[in-house]
């Protein structure tokens, strides 16, 4: 309806115009009518200077509006009275739109101010900062933890902690290290994990912090009381016997070496038991000494020879390789590999390795099933990771048995060496990967690993 108005308005006001103007033409400025030339002359200028008037009225309203916006004024206001009905009407909603723009601008600052509280009040210590080592924000758990004030340059961390300052700008996106550190004459673990986003063009990191010294010592005496549980339970399966079988070889030489007869006659029978036992202390002898070797093998693995190389290519070779003994038991082995190379920069031996030990028991825990069948799948994951997984039908572990699967000498297997699997979780930490286990009874394992 107003901006009907408004364009009947000024199709007046042209028309209005334009019979001037042709009143004028008609006159020919004849001389008799040169009082009524001027005077409409004079009418047809200022009814155009009033219909630029009347037209640019609503274009400085847009251009107060639009500085408005630009310089982030939201207190103009427009006069609606005076102006008619179509002017008070766009100054009417011009105030309306700047009303929201308000209520817009205090919700975003609102929100700022509930985030910013939050982030200061966190209890993880949190560092944003540019790749160039500026920082942007530095909360108070982080200052109370690296005990410092506010910071301009990750640089200024060397002083406090070297090695701090150096890994926020040395460590790719979405790695995470354990930093050790003095505080207050105490040792601390400070866990840092590191991701990048992309602000308003801006290469940005994101690093949070945490001491997690607490939690390391209690893993680290739950480890221990675990080991220790381990070593007990070989060394004495193997002593005991030792034991138990010198006291028995020592009882019976001494029961002819404490008699008056001057001559001592062992019967065959006798020696024989002696020699059993010394068979048997020689052979749990060699049990411990091997136990002690593998013990050691597991503490002392070489540094990865880091190469590139295919996955498929790889998973192929292993397929192959162990071929014989899949047919001999029966288990289908398939192989699935992305069909474009997939390359991993890592140990390729120590890779195959943990791989032929893992399909090896997979096949051992499905051999006995009519339908065993082994998946060695490679794949990318949602953060572009090579994913590798070792899957079988098989019976499946309790959720005991895979709480304790990675500690060492420890298998679910009669023969088994428990050496395996926890080898296999120290190649994967030193390629800073990951090996885990997902399992239900009756709905087969599934080994995976993520570098």
């Amino acid at each position: 309806m107003s901006y009907r108005h408004y364009k009947l308005k000024l199709l007046l006001r042209v028309l209005l115009l334009a019979i001037s103007v042709f009143i004028l033409a008609k006159i020919e400025f004849r001389q008799e009518y040169s009082g009524t030339l001027v005077g409409l002359s004079l009418f047809v200028l200022l009814q155009v200077w009033l219909l630029m008037r009347y037209m640019e009225r609503t274009n400085r309203l847009f251009l107060r509006f639009l500085n408005s916006i630009k310089y982030d004024d939201f207190t103009e206001q427009f006069h609606v009275g005076g102006e008619g009905k179509t002017q008070r009407m766009l100054a009417m909603r011009l105030n309306e739109v700047m009303e929201k723009f308000k209520e817009v601008r205090a919700e975003k600052e609102a929100h700022l101010q509930y985030f910013e509280v939050i982030v200061q009040h966190i209890g993880i210590g949190i560092i944003t900062y540019k790749t160039d080592g500026s920082i942007l924000l530095l909360n108070n758990a982080a200052k109370k933890l690296l005990q410092v004030g506010q910071l301009r340059q990750v640089q200024q961390l060397e002083e406090t902690s070297p090695v701090l300052g150096q890994k926020l700008l040395q460590l790719e996106s979405g790695e995470k290290m354990l930093v050790p550190m003095r505080q207050q004459g105490e040792q601390a673990n400070i866990s840092v994990h590191v991701i990048e986003l992309s602000l308003l063009g801006d290469r940005v990191r994101l690093a949070s912090l945490q001491n997690i010294q607490t939690e390391l010592e209690e893993k680290e005496m739950e480890a221990w009381g675990k080991l220790i549980r381990v070593l007990t339970h070989e060394i004495m399966n193997s002593v005991t016997p030792i034991s138990s079988l010198s006291a028995s070889a020592c009882e019976e030489i001494h029961t002819y070496t404490d008699t008056d007869a001057e001559e001592v006659t062992l019967l065959r029978e006798e020696l024989e038991d002696i020699g059993q036992c010394l068979q048997t202390i020689s052979r749990r002898s060699d049990g411990l000494i091997r136990f002690v070797n593998e013990f050691r093998n597991l503490t002392t693995i070489s540094k990865p020879q880091m190469s590139r190389f295919d996955v498929g290519e790889l998973l192929r070779e292993i397929k192959l390789l162990l071929r014989e003994q899949f047919a001999r038991h029966q288990v289908d082995l398939q192989v699935q590999s992305p069909r474009d190379n997939m390359l991993l920069t890592a140990d390729r031996s120590m890779v195959e390795q943990v791989l032929i030990n893992l399909v090896k028991n997979a096949m051992e825990a499905v051999h006995e099933q009519p339908d065993g069948q082994v998946l060695l799948r490679a794949a990318l994951d949602e953060r572009s990771r090579v994913t590798i997984a070792v899957a079988d039908n098989g019976p499946g572990m309790t959720e005991e048995a895979m709480a304790k699967i990675f500690i060492p000498f420890f298998s679910t297997k009669k023969a088994g060496s428990g050496i395996g699997l926890s080898l296999s979780r120290q190649m994967m930490r030193l390629h800073k990967g990951t090996i885990s286990v997902q399992s239900e009874l009756g709905q087969g394992t599934t080994f995976l690993l993520r570098f």
